[in-house]
């Protein structure tokens, strides 16, 4: 990273800081009070706000009579007010690594003490930028990225396939479970959806022939060669495609009048799109054999770099896709985080272990999502230890928290075992 990069950051940085007032007051864990002392720290973030995925010519414009958000980078991109919210993010964090005594006053890692480490597409690597800016602005960090730039990583994004009998048989039945059970509410969502495109007037129903979208058509197959691909297709299918689209408008431009065109959407309201998003994710993302197949890798990572007694920070930078799969395979069950739209895979939201030691001399497991809540992105709010981001805690299956509520370490690693040999099971052929 050059220097006139970081001083770009530093810049817009402090404009807001003028704009908003910025007077932190530092105060230390719970978990330090108790003399649980932090010696490492693993972040698994999703990037921040971008730039739709649907450009020109899509379905997004047949599918409203209004016009959109105009946005002046491509598809996909990290925005300015993305990159403004990460750097706010990485400073709370400098904040807090400082207060919890991992790190010192203007901190310059040595070898191998941090790794940021990003899927290959610009809002990935630039997110990871943006934020080692905010934390460490005074360092020249790295961002590691494998491939040519918007090639996706396999690290971070894998087939969305049953490749073994074994993960066929296990992933088989959950689509179609998953869907039942939301039916009634996707329905609801679609009003919601409706009433801010104004659907009934758009090409899109008059080509259709149609005046609402229904739950009804929703249809649920099999793709490719060996028919072992879960493929959807139907209106609430079409309306998750461009739910992201509205749901990245919201964040983008903080007035509601402006975000939903005037139509007078409730936050209730806008609550079901974000559902929509949710449950298009879900339906593939908590499917046990999908999370499975495709997470295994970034566990195996998460426990290398919590083994390495030298690494003090470890930064990663994915999608959605990879927190909610995270989420699944550790066991988290039906979780909900509150104050976002986006109550599955919060914009920019990190799931965060740190490595704790007690006084007893044991090591334990603090497991978190970290996440800016909807006025503090919409707003561009500065984040200190007097205004910090939402935490959401964990519940990791199968092992218990002490009664101060961390996991034993030792049980954590056993836990990270028990998923692997799960995995090397099913993805026997």
């Amino acid at each position: 990273m050059n220097w006139s990069f970081k001083y770009l950051v530093s810049g817009i940085v402090c404009f807001f800081a003028l704009l908003i007032g910025f007077d932190p007051i530092y105060a230390a864990t719970s978990f330090t009070d108790k003399g649980y002392t932090l010696e490492q720290v693993v972040v698994m973030s999703r990037h921040g706000i971008r730039t739709p995925l649907a450009g020109r010519g899509t379905i997004a414009e047949k599918i409203t009579t209004h016009k959109w958000h105009q946005w002046s980078i491509p598809p996909g991109h990290l925005t300015l007010k993305g990159a403004i919210n990460e750097t706010a993010f990485g400073q709370y964090f400098q904040c807090y690594l400082e207060d919890e005594g991992l790190i010192p006053d203007n901190w310059i890692p040595g070898d191998g003490e941090v790794s940021f480490y990003a899927n290959s597409f610009q809002r990935t690597i630039a997110t990871a930028r943006y934020f080692s800016a905010g934390m460490l602005p005074i360092v020249d960090v790295q961002v590691e990225h494998e491939l040519g730039l918007d090639l996706p990583d396999p690290f971070f994004i894998q087939p969305i396939v049953y490749d073994t009998p074994r993960l066929y048989e296990l992933g088989i039945a959950f689509p179609e479970k998953y869907f039942e059970s939301s039916r009634a509410k996707s329905q609801t969502m679609l009003a919601s959806f409706e009433k801010v495109t104004d659907f009934q007037h758009s090409e899109y129903a008059r080509e259709k022939g149609i005046q609402h979208l229904s739950v009804d058509d929703f249809q649920i197959s099999l793709k490719g060669a060996e028919k072992n691909r879960p493929s959807f297709s139907g209106s609430l299918r079409d309306a998750y495609k461009v739910s992201d689209v509205l749901i990245m408008q919201y964040y983008e431009v903080a007035d509601n009048k402006q975000a939903d065109w005037g139509t007078g959407l409730t936050d209730t309201e806008w609550k079901d799109i974000g559902d929509i998003m949710s449950s298009g994710l879900g339906i593939v993302c908590e499917n046990p054999a999908i999370a499975l197949r495709n997470t295994h890798n970034i566990l195996d990572y998460i426990d290398k770099e919590l083994q390495d007694s030298n690494k003090k920070f470890a930064f990663l930078c994915g999608h959605d896709t990879n927190l909610i799969m995270l989420m699944t395979v550790l066991g988290a069950g039906d979780y909900h985080v509150p104050e976002t739209i986006v109550d599955k895979a919060p914009i920019g939201g990190k799931i965060v272990f740190e490595k704790r030691r007690g006084q007893d001399g044991e090591l334990y497991i603090n497991a978190y999502m970290i996440y800016q809540n909807d006025r503090q992105i919409r707003n561009c709010e500065i984040l200190d230890l007097n205004n910090p981001p939402q935490r959401y805690q964990i519940t990791l299956s199968s092992i218990e928290r002490n009664a101060d509520g961390l996991y034993r370490y030792s049980d954590f690693q056993n836990l990270l075992k028990d998923i692997s040999a799960k995995y090397q099971y099913y993805t026997e052929k």
